[in-house]
């Protein structure tokens, strides 16, 4: 009789951890976002206007995610190679990059000069969370 209560409630435990596997995890999890997350969060981010340039006027292409290092992404977006203030250096992170169209919002000092528009965004994502790190535009 116990040998069956045994195999019983084995069979429980056991079913309990498949289901529980089977459940559909949260967006943020302990082990962060996944790369269609990441995706999907960046091109939020290119979508909005920024007070240093328009949201994206055509339909971002080419868009790739790549997990690393925040130094590494860092050197990748600038030649600065400090992190920003709360983050260490090997942070994990998303590099996210895209082309399409943005327009510059400064402005130009003079009406003779023109503007060039960029093409190509790229956004730094903590790779825990999702929050911006970091994001840059370029021609």
């Amino acid at each position: 009789m116990r040998k069956i209560e045994t195999w019983g409630y084995l069979f429980l435990l056991l079913t309990i951890l498949f289901l529980s596997g089977c459940a559909k995890a949260s967006h943020i999890t302990d082990h962060g976002i996944s790369e269609q997350e990441a995706i999907d969060i960046a091109l939020k981010l290119a979508a909005m206007s920024r007070p240093e340039m328009s949201g994206s006027l055509v339909a971002p292409s080419n868009v790739q995610a790549e997990q690393m290092r925040l130094a590494e992404a860092i050197k990748r977006i600038s030649k600065n190679s400090d992190a920003p203030a709360g983050y260490t250096p090997d942070n994990l992170v998303w590099l996210v990059t895209m082309d399409g169209l943005w327009l510059d919002e400064f402005g130009s000092p003079t009406d003779s000069a023109t503007q060039e528009p960029y093409h190509h965004f790229i956004t730094i994502l903590d790779a825990k969370s999702g929050l911006e790190i970091e994001s840059a535009a370029h021609p």
